[in-house]
Order: C-alpha cells, then sequence, then structure tokens
C-alpha cells in the first residue's frame, strides 16, 4: 500500500509565525535545513518524518493538525459557492481549487467570506424590496 505524503505547508509556516520564529530559527529547532523548510512551506516538497516528530517533541503540537480535514472543507465550501449564479461561465477547475485551498487557505477562507456577506447582503436587498412593494 502506498503511503500518503502530507503536503501542509500553509500549516506549517501558520505554526512558526504564531511561534514568531524566522524560517533559520525554526528549521534548526526542527532539524532540517533552510531551504527545505521553504521547499516544505511553499508545498514543494512533502512534510518530512523527522518535522512531524520534531514538531511533536520540540513544540508539543498535536500532529494530527497537520492532516485536518480542513483543506477538503475548503474546496467543498468553494465548489458550493462557485455553483451560484453570479458565478455562471466561470468554470474553475478542480485541480485550483485544491491548490487555492492548500497553498493559499486565508484566501480561500476570504473569498469563502465574501460571498457570505454577498449573500446576506442580496437577501436583505430583497427582503427591502419586498417590504416596499417593488420586485
Amino acid at each position: 500500500m502506498a503511503t500518503q505524503k502530507l503536503y501542509a505547508g500553509a500549516k506549517l509556516r501558520e505554526v512558526r509565525t504564531t511561534l514568531q520564529h524566522t524560517q533559520k530559527d525554526f528549521a534548526a529547532r526542527l532539524g532540517v535545513s533552510l531551504p527545505y523548510l521553504n521547499q516544505m512551506e511553499n508545498n514543494n516538497r512533502p512534510v518530512s518524518t523527522t518535522v512531524v516528530l520534531a514538531l511533536a517533541s520540540e513544540f508539543g503540537m498535536d500532529v494530527t493538525e497537520l492532516a485536518s480535514g480542513d483543506t477538503e472543507r475548503l474546496v467543498s465550501d468553494m465548489r458550493e459557492i462557485l455553483s451560484d449564479p453570479v458565478f455562471e461561465g466561470h468554470i474553475i477547475p478542480l485541480a485550483d481549487l485544491q491548490l487555492t485551498a492548500s497553498n493559499a487557505p486565508g484566501l480561500a477562507r476570504a473569498f469563502i467570506k465574501l460571498h457570505q456577506s454577498h449573500r446576506q447582503t442580496h437577501e436583505r436587498l430583497a427582503y427591502l424590496d419586498e417590504a416596499l412593494g417593488r420586485e
């Protein structure tokens, strides 16, 4: 059975920035080179076993957070949003959504929040139009 590689660069970067470490310091604490850490943070290389073990031992991190279903949820939410008629004619490949969710989860969350605001505003306007007797 093939092992699935763990690409969790955004989460790795989030951990590092939360701890207020530079890439150089974080790489040293994890026992990897700076270029290797950079490649992992940019999802050019999978997160290594060495790094997973170091995150647990050095920082007490629950490493199951690295493999959380956040990416799948973001992709699912974005697919649902893109089915809105406002996006008619805009076909976004699944691979692009997956890349966005894994490499730029903050952007994906902002897109989701923006659409939620758009939908709420649209509903308020529809309510006001109805209250004023407009169609």
